[in-house]
């Protein structure tokens, strides 16, 4: 019998935010490792944009799209050098993303995380190259 493959969907923002709030709690409780992406297209996210990026992403991430332009990304018990694979598959799905990555600091409240990784993808949108 084949493997059942579940199809990985947007959350809602207050969904995605409350998950986040919880994954926090839970990297401070366990020191478990946490990471935060934000994915930038200037022009906005086509459906066939979304429908690729939520194709490289693990069963386990989780994702919103707040505005036309941005895509969040939890990635929970995730270390940076795997969350950097993940980014990988991301800028392969998606060439014209910017993605910035935020790895949790311990101390680190939700609103911390998305705000690093929304700066990092700015910082990524005004040089490409370095990505």
């Amino acid at each position: 019998m084949g493997k059942k493959r579940t199809r990985k969907e947007l959350q809602t923002v207050e969904a995605f935010e409350k998950a986040l709030r919880e994954e926090v709690s839970v990297s401070n409780e366990f020191d478990l490792p946490l990471t935060v992406l934000a994915l930038d297209i200037k022009d906005g996210w086509r459906e066939e944009d979304v429908r690729r990026a939520l194709a490289a992403l693990r069963t386990a991430d989780l994702v919103a799209r707040p505005d036309l332009e941005e895509l969040l990304v939890v990635l929970p018990n995730t270390k940076t050098a795997d969350a950097r694979v993940v980014e990988e598959r991301l800028h392969e799905a998606v060439p014209k993303a910017a993605v910035g990555v935020a790895p949790y600091k311990w101390g680190d409240a939700a609103e911390d995380l998305l705000e690093r990784a929304r700066a990092a993808a700015r910082q990524a949108a005004e040089n490409p190259e370095a990505t």
